[in-house]
């Protein structure tokens, strides 16, 4: 045998070991990067809140358009548009937000008649998350339970 064929034949099987690494890196490629994520909030998720709170039942859908470092956490929408919409009372405006530090996940929206309710959960174990239901409406405060899930 010539001594030049033998280191080519020795890499041989190093190439064959890899193909599996090639193959990971070519499908992560053709997916695209992950959507960005921060606790149980994932970009492209829509959240389904829900609960009991002064005598009826509400129910509220929250879309995860996008994550943004805020103030408390990492939220759908940023401080300045939370800001602005809650003081204006803009009526559909919705947001979630987590709180890496605490482990906790909040859903606040405003509804057509200007109520404000806040979503407030801190066992994030397994779906559906329970929490408390705040509402706040015309100077008075109510309290209830929601569920959170995930679609």
């Amino acid at each position: 045998m010539n001594l030049k064929v033998l280191p080519a034949l020795l890499t041989l099987p190093l190439l064959g070991a890899c193909a599996p690494l090639a193959s990971l890196l070519a499908n992560s490629e053709s997916d695209g990067p992950k959507p960005r994520s921060a606790g149980p909030l994932i970009v492209g998720q829509t959240w389904t809140i829900s609960g009991p709170v002064d005598g009826r039942t509400v129910t509220q859908a929250v879309n995860i358009t996008d994550l943004l470092d805020v103030a408390d956490g990492t939220a759908s929408v940023n401080g300045r548009d939370q800001a602005d919409a809650f003081s204006t009372g803009r009526a559909g405006f919705t947001v979630a937000t987590y709180d890496g530090n605490r482990r906790t996940v909040r859903f606040d929206w405003i509804a057509e008649n200007g109520a404000t309710y806040s979503c407030r959960i801190s066992s994030l174990l397994a779906q559906p998350y329970q929490g408390e239901l705040t509402l706040k409406t015309g100077g008075r405060t109510a309290t209830g339970t929601c569920s959170a899930v995930s679609n």
